[in-house]
């Protein structure tokens, strides 16, 4: 008797959006940096590439550096816990969930890019339950 495969769905509760950037991660109690490179972002996680593994379950410090809509370096940093990682060919694909949401008072180059990015592309705002938008 062949297992029904259950489909997919999504329980996030924030938009992900595509993201050109850096990231900076530090495992916190072994004090070791990985290079990454962005995949998405929300305002709750964020997708990255990892050339090693890191490990699922670490806590971990990141820093997000990437050019603005005026073609400066900005940075901001965050910290989190990895929810998952999955070999991918040469690489490794990484989640990792944010200790709190991104805002305006400890990351405000990084919502302020966001803003921008929501605003002139149009996409979507943030909430995924249509709450009023804060952006």
């Amino acid at each position: 008797m062949r297992k029904k495969k259950r489909s997919f769905e999504d329980t996030r509760k924030w938009y992900r959006y595509q993201f050109f950037g850096n990231a900076t991660v530090t495992a916190v109690k072994e004090n070791v940096v990985f290079s990454t490179t962005i995949a998405n972002i929300s305002l709750s996680g964020i997708g990255l590439y990892s050339p090693v593994p890191i490990g699922t379950g670490k806590k971990v410090e990141i820093k997000v550096s990437f050019i603005n809509r005026h073609g400066k370096v900005k940075e901001d940093v965050t910290t989190g816990v990895i929810d998952w990682q999955t070999k991918f060919k040469k690489n490794y694909l990484l989640g990792i969930i944010f200790d709190e949401e991104l805002n305006t008072t400890n990351q405000p180059n990084l919502i302020e890019h966001l803003i921008w990015l929501i605003n002139t592309y149009n996409w979507p705002q943030p909430y995924k339950d249509k709450r009023i938008a804060t952006l």
